[in-house]
């Protein structure tokens, strides 16, 4: 029987994770399909992965967190965080974990120093994890981010941060339709790693970052590395990392 696998957020309409399952699928000769689901009711959305026996699911904006009260099981990871992006139905009972921490890290390689987070949400709580103790929270509702970093045990500040990151992660939202930029392209210095993504793969940050001639790593990078992660949750086939090019040329087709 063919398995169902899907992606839960609103909205979805724009995910390039479709694609990039649909060929992950193909090249490994597994029967299955993957579906967009755009959610408002995430219990509701939950009892229906029950109900219909589907074998696994990437949660996206804005329920990465809300969807944990309706799961089985956390991995650590997710549990640490507070966030899942993962879901694996293991005989019926739903594991989550986060695949965004892993994501960011595979997608940007080797890195040390001070990193700068942009953004308060689920996927800005996996990128501090990755990164603490040596991140500071920036979010444009500041007391937002303010709690953000209580809780995960880092600093918070305003864009003045930017002057001292190795590293700036724009875990927002901004960018992704548009030419709009969360922050002043010339205080950029360091390394980019913009989660948002345009339909040609980059965004007006990643492009003026490559202009200032930094290194910027897109976001269908790191979608393509968040989605190799939960191929290898789901499937239980560790190291799919050689897909990685193939996955990204079925993103931006």
């Amino acid at each position: 029987m063919r398995a169902l696998y899907v992606l839960l957020g609103d909205p979805v309409a724009h995910s390039r994770s479709p694609a990039i399952h649909a060929r992950a699928f193909q090249i490994l000769g597994v029967d299955a399909v993957y579906a967009p689901c755009r959610v408002t009711d995430v219990p509701g959305a939950v009892r229906s992965l029950r109900a219909l026996g589907v074998a696994g699911a990437n949660v996206t904006v804005p329920h990465k967190q809300a969807v944990i009260a309706s799961l089985d099981r956390l991995d650590p990871a997710a549990e640490r965080i507070g966030a899942v992006s993962c879901i694996v139905n293991r005989d019926g009972a739903l594991h989550g974990h986060n695949t965004d921490r892993e994501g960011v890290l595979r997608a940007l390689g080797t890195f040390s120093g001070h990193a700068v987070v942009l953004g308060a949400g689920g996927s800005a709580r996996a990128v501090v994890d990755a990164f603490r103790p040596d991140v500071t929270v920036v979010n444009r509702t500041r007391a937002r981010g303010e709690q953000l970093a209580r809780e995960m045990g880092v600093k918070a500040g305003g864009l003045e941060a930017l002057a001292r990151a190795d590293v700036v992660v724009n875990c927002t939202t901004v960018g992704m339709n548009g030419d709009e930029v969360p922050l002043d392209p010339a205080s950029l210095r360091g390394t980019v790693v913009d989660l948002a993504y345009s339909a040609r793969g980059d965004t007006a940050l990643v492009r003026a970052a490559r202009a200032r001639g930094l290194r910027a790593v897109d976001g269908i990078e790191v979608l393509v590395q968040q989605a190799i992660a939960s191929l290898e949750i789901w499937l239980e086939r560790p190291r799919l990392g050689e897909l990685a090019p193939e996955l990204r040329k079925a993103a931006l087709a």
